[in-house]
């Protein structure tokens, strides 16, 4: 009964808008992996990279949490989000990453790791997220040959490269938009290193 009356009294509390169905895809297939993500990488470098995480910050802000979604949000239509995987989500992001440390490998080295600690890092986050594990996942074999890949991808060559052809069409996003993003934060990475690590 005092309930009733309160609810005369106070003003009406409009529920929460229910979120689009676009929004639902978004969530569900690009935010909660990436936060998956996040949390693993976190838990990587808090155990053994601690030196770089300033770094790996700024580098996950910055392209996990806006130019990745966005070029995602920009480039699918609600069927293909709807129809995105979360895994090829973080496969792409997982590669890049891997990328931006193997290019400025050559100005950091992190204590007690050995020279391929890049590889070793991004290594260590794919089995954290067990991102090949999943049983109907029918893209694992493809992720396993871009994985396996050991060489740094060419950010300085604008003509049309089978790396980003490859790894773009993981989440059906156009190569040039992903190619422009991922050279653009690993130059800028790669110029803030390079004068606090000069060898």
């Amino acid at each position: 009964m005092f309930g009733k009356l309160l609810s005369k009294i106070l003003p009406n509390k409009k529920p929460a808008p229910q979120p689009t169905g676009r929004e639902l895809y978004g969530r569900n297939n690009v935010g909660y992996p990436t936060m998956h993500l996040s949390r693993h990488i976190d838990d990587v470098i808090n155990q053994h990279y601690r030196e770089i995480k300033p770094l790996i910050k700024f580098y996950k802000e910055t392209f996990l949490f806006k130019w990745g979604p966005a070029i995602i949000n920009n480039s699918l239509d609600n069927e293909q989000l709807k129809n995105l995987s979360g895994r090829n989500v973080q496969m792409v992001y997982l590669l890049l990453f891997r990328d931006m440390l193997r290019h400025i490998a050559d100005y950091i080295s992190p204590k007690h790791a050995p020279e391929s600690w890049p590889d070793l890092l991004a290594q260590d986050v794919l089995e954290r997220c067990n991102m090949l594990g999943d049983d109907d996942d029918t893209d694992i074999e493809f992720k396993q040959v871009l994985f396996n890949d050991t060489q740094r991808y060419d950010i300085d060559n604008e003509t049309s490269q089978q790396w980003v052809e490859l790894v773009a069409g993981l989440i059906d996003v156009p190569a040039k938009d992903l190619y422009y993003w991922h050279r653009s934060l690993t130059n800028t990475i790669l110029k803030k290193v390079a004068k606090k690590h000069k060898k």
